[in-house]
């Protein structure tokens, strides 16, 4: 029975890195926020959410097992503005991301260990940490330290909710719940939704991890891919939920105002977990650092691959993942060194562009997987199909209504 279970987790991989990059910023930081304010009324939204976005993840790594190619190599197919508008999306976000899950990290890390080194040096030894680890560590090594940390994060998220289930939160006397259909209400569930597990671009990711580890020779099925994936997807959905909880449990009712930036809400977040004593809040920061540096690396070594991939289709011309590896690295550390002020309205274009264009994406993934040259018997369960068109028009409002309230339609 053992042999049975460590054979089917060795199958772990490309979609475990994927959704180690998800468990981020949406997690730690978004989903504790909703249910910190509006505590468990947003879990269906999560689960929706992650429900609806399924299909799009999926079609990205079938195709890619399928094929035997990237998803970018199909964009590439469907026609040049494709591969221009993925490639136009990255180089918007790439640095603002980067940055914004790093300096997280570098919150929890400094809050964690009680240290006053300055965000923006505790930011250059979480990239240098990752440099190290993503250069000298084998491939096999890579996946095996990213699923310690994914069984670290779930083991001690898990343990944290557990912990605060009986907790008795300090509910203010003056406090009245928050409404959702209000401006600030739909403006973050809007929010949430967006980066709710991931980007829809970042389903081009697991597909380039997918093809290095066919290119290593590994043997790797629509079988194995489909468990990886599920397996993945599921755990990145359950932790969404916790995290919610978690929030719900300690702060829903305190009346406490969080920091509208990211470090800034997890200073607050350190705070407040304190007074469940130390073992609480060093049980929480270790789950929370672990989904950062889980994060922050598999974004750092995601960014130059696909960035190289883009080259190659592009210019006919694989640029050196180093070379796009320093790029990414000294980009980050000027955004976090000259513009960490400007830091909020550099996310609010990230969210923005992700918003747009997750539509197309969606799109894309889904006419790759019903185009005529694929395999019609290696298509998914006509449920899936359905499931995706629904998800299409779900993007397509949530679009709408996000463009609807920046401009004050809504409320």
């Amino acid at each position: 029975m053992f042999k049975k279970i460590r054979n089917k987790l060795s199958l772990l991989g490309p979609s475990l890195l994927w959704a180690s990059a998800a468990i981020g910023v949406s997690h730690i930081v978004q989903s504790t926020r909703a249910g910190a304010t509006y505590g468990y009324a947003l879990i269906v939204v999560v689960v929706l959410a992650n429900v609806l976005k399924y299909p799009f993840f999926e079609f990205a790594t079938r195709y890619t097992v399928v094929k035997n190619e990237t998803v970018l190599d199909g964009y590439k197919k469907i026609g040049n503005w494709a591969i221009y508008l993925y490639i136009a999306l990255t180089l918007g976000t790439m640095f603002t991301i980067q940055a914004g899950v790093t300096l997280v990290t570098a919150a929890i890390f400094e809050n964690w260990l009680n240290l006053d080194l300055g965000l923006f040096l505790s930011s250059l030894m979480i990239l240098l940490s990752c440099i190290l680890i993503i250069k000298l560590v084998k491939s096999n090594f890579f996946i095996k330290f990213i699923k310690s940390l994914i069984l670290v994060l779930i083991l001690s998220t898990v343990a944290s909710a557990i912990l605060t289930t009986n907790v008795e939160a300090d509910v203010a006397s003056d406090f009245l719940a928050p409404e959702i259909l209000s401006y600030v209400g739909i403006t973050f569930v809007i929010a949430l939704v967006g980066w709710m597990p991931s980007p829809i671009d970042l389903s081009a990711w697991s597909s380039v991890w997918i093809m290095e580890r066919r290119n290593a020779n590994s043997n790797f099925t629509l079988r194995d891919n489909t468990f990886d994936f599920n397996f993945s997807y599921l755990t990145t959905t359950i932790l969404a939920v916790i995290f919610l909880v978690l929030g719900a449990n300690v702060f829903y009712g305190s009346n406490v105002e969080f920091g509208a930036t990211a470090s800034g809400f997890v200073n607050q977040l350190v705070e407040l977990y304190s007074s469940l004593g130390s073992g609480a809040r060093n049980l929480i920061l270790l789950s929370a650092f672990s989904a950062m540096f889980s994060t922050t690396i598999t974004c750092l070594d995601a960014f130059p691959k696909v960035l190289s991939k883009c080259s190659e289709l592009v210019l006919n011309e694989r640029k050196s993942k180093d070379l796009l590896l320093i790029i990414v690295v000294v980009g980050t550390l000027l955004l976090i060194q000259y513009f960490s002020t400007e830091m909020r309205r550099l996310v609010d274009l990230a969210t923005i562009l992700s918003f747009l264009t997750s539509p197309f994406l969606a799109y894309l993934n889904y006419r790759l997987i019903y185009a005529s040259d694929f395999p019609v018997d290696s298509r998914p369960h006509f449920l899936i199909k359905t499931l995706a068109l629904l998800g299409i028009w779900f993007l397509v409002i949530f679009s709408f209504l996000f463009v609807a309230n920046k401009i004050g339609l809504i409320f």
